[in-house]
């Protein structure tokens, strides 16, 4: 079943948990829909992606790493990445439902924004692209077709998890077969996206050029007319209209032609909050009910209900590989049968009561089918509500009656719901663990692995059945899986410093990214030389973790004591002189009263204790 035959996926169940409402709208390599979570009773949207990218591996490595980026964003004015998986050939993607339109479909209706709304519009979008900058993600496609407005004034940015994966597909083994999908507009993109190269400076010139597109469609182009690549074309700054006021400085740097050049989105935002002083609060961006209508807001009674808090559950059971079609037609074969022996057969075939099966083990329902000589369709439905051989449902209903030969159609549980892998890679330990736990799978192993790149904790790889496992895929719950986590960088042993010269242990450590803890003692020695490491503070071969202290202790050399000037001074003065400097009288020459000179003279250096003579003359 292609995505490109919306109104056939209405009614699908996906997965066992995601039943289609309604046809959304299309997008680049996409079909979307309004859908129902079965498991939580919640209203989503979910994206189908072409057939024609989702078998592609570099496609689908790049969207499982991005989608568990982007479903860790929690902000406002983005719009939040709940699942993906895989069903029946497909690739599918689960987001936040968001009641409102694309800003470029309120474009196309001839619809503009007044400065005052472009620039509220401007700073919600910025702050969102703040937070995804700041996971480590890149947009790649900020345009009008990937800026939502809600009915209730709220805008979010969306699509971020696809045009990287997009890109991927691209760049891979899908450039030389093709992707199938139209080549994006370059009418918001950066300058440097045309040489290959992008980044978050790009999201946010892409971002000024959409802001301005919402005042003026000749505002919104940007100078990158793919006809005509001149130097003196495309080499210029994104020209900003003076309606924007107060606004229009930090869009100016924003929209500058060299990436080098351009404010990053946190500043954007705070330049455009400022810049709202210089506006009366605009009313919020209104969207026309046709339009609301086109895309089956307030006009669906089943979104209506969901918006309500009604139950709604799924029409069909999801086992549509016999499906609603071929339910039909076997119950007009079956009619057909009935209508041909009461038409041509023996008269006088004899008919039976159907009674309530439901809740009745298979085993009897096909005896009594025997009996009764009906014959009995058996549909294998999993489901978690009851075991299995059980019959769920049936056709026709109790109180009709069945001629022999007719078919009486059964659906009976077969197990359990298969659970899908969520992708865990990146997540700390416990989120995976709960994860896992939570969709039933259960934790064999958490194996740690050293890493110099990886933060310790983090999940690395999971291992189902030894192989590894990206996460989609369907699996019968109670599944045991492996988790291999960083276990942060290798310890490092510490080396002996100890005869070192300082500037060698400082290099010596560093290069096992290691480091010396400061001040470095110091300590007097008479057989080590100045500067050489006396001591350190883990013994030689201890292992201890990247970028720890090592305390170390350095000789300052031999100690010696000056002896100081004492000429004037009284003996018994000169005498506390020297006490005071580590030093002892030792002969006093001559009967004065005042001394006169020292030996040694004063300035020489002597060990802690040594003796100075005194002369005294009278």
């Amino acid at each position: 079943m292609e995505p490109s035959q919306p109104n056939e996926w209405i009614g699908r169940v996906l997965d066992d948990r995601y039943r289609l409402l309604s046809y959304n709208l299309h997008g680049r390599g996409w079909d979307e829909y309004h859908a129902q979570d079965l498991n939580r009773n919640d209203q989503v949207s979910i994206k189908i992606l072409i057939s024609s990218i989702s078998e592609d591996v570099e496609f689908l490595r790049r969207l499982a790493s991005d989608i568990v980026t982007a479903s860790a964003i929690a902000h406002p004015h983005v719009q939040r990445v709940i699942d993906w998986g895989r069903s029946d050939g497909i690739v599918y993607v689960v987001t936040e439902s968001f009641r409102g339109t694309s800003l470029q479909a309120l474009l196309d209706q001839g619809h503009s924004l007044t400065p005052a709304q472009a620039t509220k519009l401007g700073f919600e979008i910025a702050s969102g692209l703040t937070a995804v900058h700041q996971t480590g993600l890149c947009h790649g496609d900020i345009s009008p077709s990937n800026l939502l407005v809600g009915i209730d004034g709220s805008s979010k940015l969306a699509g971020l998890f696809l045009a990287n994966a997009f890109s991927a597909a691209e760049a891979g083994r899908l450039s030389v077969v093709g992707t199938g999908l139209t080549a994006p507009s370059n009418k918001f993109a950066a300058p440097e996206t045309m040489s290959g190269s992008g980044g978050p400076a790009s999201d946010v010139y892409s971002l000024v050029a959409t802001i301005l597109a919402t005042i003026s469609e000749e505002n919104g182009e940007t100078g990158m007319n793919p006809g005509d690549l001149s130097e003196k074309k495309i080499r210029k700054d994104i020209h900003v209209p003076a309606e924007f006021g107060r606004a229009m400085e930090v869009l100016k740097e924003a929209g500058r032609y060299e990436p080098e050049k351009r404010c990053n989105a946190r500043l954007l935002t705070e330049g455009l909050i400022e810049a709202t002083k210089g506006f009366t609060k605009p009313a919020n961006i209104g969207i026309p009910q046709a339009l609301l209508n086109e895309v089956g807001i307030e006009s669906d009674p089943q979104i209506r209900n969901l918006g309500s808090g009604g139950s709604l559950r799924p029409k069909w059971h999801p086992v549509w590989k016999v499906g609603a079609a071929v339910a039909t037609v076997l119950a007009l074969l079956s009619a057909g049968t009935a209508w041909a022996v009461s038409s041509v057969g023996p008269q006088g075939l004899p008919d039976h009561l159907v009674q309530q099966y439901t809740g009745r083990t298979v085993g009897e329902v096909r005896a009594i089918a025997d009996a009764r000589s009906w014959v009995l369709d058996e549909d294998q439905v999993r489901t978690d509500d009851l075991p299995a051989g059980i019959v769920l449902t049936q056709r026709p209903q109790p109180g009709r009656r069945l001629v022999e030969g007719e078919m009486l159609i059964v659906e009976v549980a077969s197990g359990p719901r298969l659970r899908m892998t969520p992708p865990v890679l990146g997540l700390p330990t416990a989120d995976a663990v709960a994860r896992l736990e939570t969709k039933g799978f259960e934790i064999d192993l958490v194996q740690p692995l050293y890493d110099e790149e990886i933060a310790a904790g983090e999940v690395i790889k999971v291992l189902i059945d030894g192989e590894p496992s990206l996460g989609g895929a369907l699996r019968e719950p109670g599944t045991r899986a492996v988790l291999v986590v960083s276990g942060g960088p290798v310890p490092r042993t510490v080396p002996q410093l100890i005869g070192l010269n300082l500037k060698d242990a400082e290099e010596v450590l560093e290069k096992l990214q290691l480091r010396v803890a400061g001040p470095v003692g110091l300590q007097a020695s008479e057989t080590v030389s100045e500067g050489v490491v006396l001591s350190q503070s883990f013994m030689s071969g201890l292992l201890i973790d990247r970028g720890s202290k090592v305390t170390l202790v350095v000789s300052s050399g031999p100690d010696r004591r000056e002896v100081p000037d004492m000429r004037g001074l009284t003996v018994s003065d000169a005498e506390r002189r020297l006490a005071e400097a580590g030093l002892e009288v030792g002969e006093v020459k001559g009967d004065g009263s005042t001394v006169q000179g020292t030996e040694p003279a004063a300035g020489a250096l002597l060990p802690p204790g040594g003796s100075v003579a005194l002369w005294v003359p009278r």
